[in-house]
C-alpha cells in the first residue's frame, strides 16, 4: 500500500489543503450515502466507478457512511473532505461535489478506473482533510473532429478522462474544410456530401502552406467522413453535464467553409468546389455574404443551440482571407451599399450580424482572436491562439477572454522529433512548453481573463488512439496548471496520473526524451 506522501503526491490536480494521516477508513461492502437531490450525479460517478467491489446506497443521514452537503457560502466548484471512520464533504456547489468525488477515487487504488476486477479490502482512504477550488474557471480541452471524424463513442469516453483532471469545457469543432459533422434541418447535402471527400494528403502539407492549394490530386484516395446524428449529439451534451462538463460547440465561419460550399454551390463566391477539401493549410474559398448564406448561418447555429440548450457557442471568426468576397457580384454589392472596402471589415461586418443574432438568443459568443483585427463585438469572449500578447490586449479592451497560445497548448504538435515520430504539423512541444503556459496566465492580471484550454486539431492525428497519444500527459499538465494557477510539476510527479490513465484504457505517450 502506497505511504501518505505518495498518495497526496499523486493527487492531480494537486489541492489547495492536504492534511492526511496514516490511518486509514476502509469502504464498506455497502457504501451508503446522504445528500440532496444535486449530488446525485456525482453520486453516480462514484457508484459506477467503484461497482465492481461494492454497492452504493442512499440512506438516512444519521446512518450515512457518506453525507454531502451544499454550502452556498463556499466558492464555486470548491469542496471539503474530511474522511475519518466516515466521509463528510462540503461544497459550494453540486460541481463541487463531483470535484470532491474525483479526489475521493485518486486517495484508492488506480484500478477504480479500470473495468475491474477490484478487491473490497483494497478501498482504504487516508484519514485527514482536504480543502481545494480551482483557480481559473474555464478549464478546457479542444477537439477537432471535422479534419478527421471521431466516433461519438470516443468522445464519451474522452469526457470521462476530462473529468478525472477536473476539466470543465470540451470545445467541439463540428465543421471546417474538409468536413461537416452535424445535420442542419432543410440542409440535407450537409452530411450526404459536405462530410465526406475523396481522400486526405498523403504525408505533411507542402511548404509553403499556399493558399491557393484547393485540392491535391495525389491524395490517398482513401474516402474519409462521418456525422454524426442528432442522438448522439444529445447524449454527448448529457454525459457531459452529468459530469460537469460544459459543450462547447463550434460552428466556424465565415472562413473553413469549402465543405459548405461543396455542398450547396451557391453559398460560395462562384468558384467550382466538387467535394470537401483534401488537403489543409488556409483556403481562399468561402461561403458568401448574401441573405441565403446568412439564412444558412442562423439555421445552423439554430440547430447546435437546439442541441446544446446551456451551452456558449463558438462561431470560429479565424483565417478567412476574403478576397472572394470582393470578386462574388453579390456580394460585392452588399458591401459597396455597406461602404465596405477590405476583409477585414467585411467580416467584422458579418461577426457582428452572427453575434447579435446569438446574443439576442442569450448565449454567451465566443471566437478566435481574428475578431479583434477590425473590432471585436463588444460581448463576445475572445479566444486567444496566435500571440500571446493578444490575451492582455483583449482583456484590456473589456473582453472576456480564454488562453488557447500555439507555443504551450496546441498539441496536436508533436511532443517529439526523430526518425520514428509521426508526422505532425510541426515538432517539438515538450513538456517545458506546456509548462509554459503558466507564466503567459500569470502575466496577464485581470478579472477578463476566464483560463485556459489545451488544443487537439486532427490534420495529422487520424484515430482516436493517437488523439490520446498527442493529449496525455501534456494535458495533464495544463490541466493542472489551470486548477491550481501554480507552475507546472515535473512529469515524474504525474506518475499516478498516468496509471489511472493506463487503467481508463488510455493511449498516453510513453516519453523516450521530454
Amino acid at each position: 500500500m502506497p505511504t501518505t506522501d505518495d498518495v497526496i503526491r499523486g493527487l492531480c490536480p494537486q489541492p489547495r489543503q492536504v492534511q492526511l494521516s496514516e490511518d486509514r477508513c476502509p469502504l464498506p461492502p455497502v457504501l451508503t450515502w446522504s445528500g440532496p437531490a444535486e449530488i446525485t450525479d456525482a453520486i453516480t460517478l462514484l457508484t459506477r466507478r467503484l461497482a465492481p467491489a461494492l454497492d452504493v446506497v442512499p440512506a438516512p443521514s444519521h446512518d450515512a457512511f457518506l453525507t454531502a452537503t451544499v454550502d452556498p457560502a463556499q466558492p464555486p466548484e470548491g469542496y471539503r473532505i474530511d474522511i475519518d471512520t466516515r466521509i463528510h464533504i462540503s461544497c459550494g456547489d453540486a460541481q463541487g461535489t463531483r470535484w470532491a468525488i474525483q479526489t475521493l477515487l485518486q486517495l484508492l487504488t488506480p484500478w477504480v478506473y479500470g473495468p475491474g476486477p477490484l478487491r473490497l479490502a483494497d478501498l482504504q482512504l487516508p484519514q485527514g482533510t482536504i480543502v481545494d477550488q480551482p483557480h481559473y474557471p474555464w478549464r478546457g480541452a479542444h477537439l477537432d473532429v471535422s479534419r478527421h471524424f471521431m466516433p461519438a463513442s470516443f468522445i464519451m469516453g474522452f469526457l470521462d478522462v476530462l473529468s478525472m483532471h477536473k476539466l470543465n469545457r470540451l470545445h467541439l469543432h463540428l465543421t471546417d474544410d474538409q468536413g461537416w459533422r452535424l445535420p442542419v434541418c432543410g440542409w440535407p447535402r450537409l452530411t450526404t456530401v459536405g462530410a465526406w471527400r475523396p481522400g486526405t494528403l498523403r504525408g505533411h502539407q507542402p511548404p509553403p502552406d499556399t493558399n491557393d492549394c484547393d485540392d491535391v490530386p495525389d491524395h490517398d484516395q482513401i474516402p474519409h467522413g462521418g456525422a454524426y446524428t442528432i442522438d448522439e449529439l444529445r447524449a454527448i451534451d448529457r454525459h457531459a453535464r452529468s459530469l460537469g462538463i460544459t459543450i462547447v460547440p463550434e460552428i466556424d465561419l465565415p472562413g473553413h467553409t469549402e465543405s459548405v460550399v461543396a455542398a450547396y454551390p451557391a453559398l460560395g463566391c462562384g468558384t467550382p468546389i466538387d467535394h470537401p477539401r483534401t488537403a489543409f493549410g488556409v483556403s481562399e474559398h468561402h461561403i458568401n455574404l448574401t441573405d441565403d448564406a446568412l439564412a444558412f448561418c442562423r439555421d445552423a447555429l439554430d440547430t447546435v443551440m437546439d442541441i446544446f440548450p446551456t451551452s456558449p457557442i463558438h462561431i470560429g471568426g479565424d483565417e478567412c482571407p476574403g478576397k472572394e468576397w470582393f470578386t462574388h457580384a453579390p456580394t460585392r454589392t452588399r458591401l459597396a451599399t455597406l461602404d465596405i472596402t477590405t476583409p477585414q471589415q467585411a467580416q467584422a461586418w458579418f461577426e457582428h450580424h452572427i453575434c447579435d443574432y446569438l446574443a439576442a438568443a442569450g448565449r454567451q459568443v465566443i471566437a478566435w482572436d481574428e475578431v479583434l483585427a477590425a473590432g471585436a463585438p463588444e460581448d463576445v469572449t475572445v479566444m486567444v491562439w496566435r500571440n500571446a500578447d493578444d490575451i492582455a490586449r483583449a482583456a484590456t479592451a473589456g473582453h472576456d477572454v480564454i488562453a488557447a497560445p500555439v507555443r504551450h497548448t496546441y498539441l496536436d504538435y508533436g511532443i517529439e522529433t526523430g526518425p520514428q515520430a509521426p508526422v505532425t504539423i510541426a515538432a517539438p512541444t515538450t513538456m517545458d512548453d506546456v509548462a509554459g503556459l503558466h507564466d503567459v496566465l500569470a502575466a496577464v492580471d485581470s478579472p477578463h481573463l476566464l483560463g485556459g484550454q489545451f488544443q487537439l486539431w486532427t490534420e495529422y492525428l487520424r484515430t482516436p488512439a493517437q488523439v490520446e497519444d498527442a493529449a496525455f500527459p501534456r494535458g495533464t499538465s495544463i490541466a493542472e496548471q489551470l486548477w491550481t494557477g501554480n507552475p507546472a510539476r515535473p512529469l515524474s510527479d504525474l506518475e499516478a496520473q498516468t496509471r489511472r490513465l493506463t487503467a481508463m484504457g488510455v493511449n498516453w505517450h510513453r516519453m523516450t526524451r521530454v
